[in-house]
């Protein structure tokens, strides 16, 4: 694998560069390709880490021996724009947004909701 230093988001501290380079590490797709990050708390994500994600991207929650894969639905582009991650397994469907504003990433909601049973 290799990872070209330039393509990470500026402004970085060492904590989320260690953070990103940790996932670089583990074989998650290099910086051009869709990635995997895994987080502690789905509604705690650094904005640097945020930053770096595209559509498509995978974070997985980690939650003690489980792990739960949400994808990047929706990324806007700009300050007022936001990102969604949507996760889904047989019977719920739930969506994690932050907002971007002039001072970075906030967090902004869990929506949830349930798949009908057939």
């Amino acid at each position: 694998m290799k990872t070209d230093i330039k393509n990470f988001p500026k402004g970085l501290d060492v904590k989320d560069l260690l953070y990103l380079i940790w996932n670089e590490l583990k074989g998650d797709g290099g910086m051009g390709s869709p990635r995997r990050v895994e987080v502690l708390n789905i509604a705690e994500i650094p904005g640097s880490v945020l930053d770096s994600l595209e559509c498509g991207d995978q974070v997985v929650k980690v939650t003690g021996v489980q792990k739960h894969l949400y994808t990047v639905s929706y990324k806007g582009a700009g300050v007022g724009e936001g990102i969604c991650l949507t996760y889904a397994d047989a019977s719920t469907v739930e969506t994690v947004s932050y907002d971007r504003g002039a001072s970075g990433w906030s967090y902004n909601s869990t929506d949830k909701g349930a798949i009908p049973a057939e």
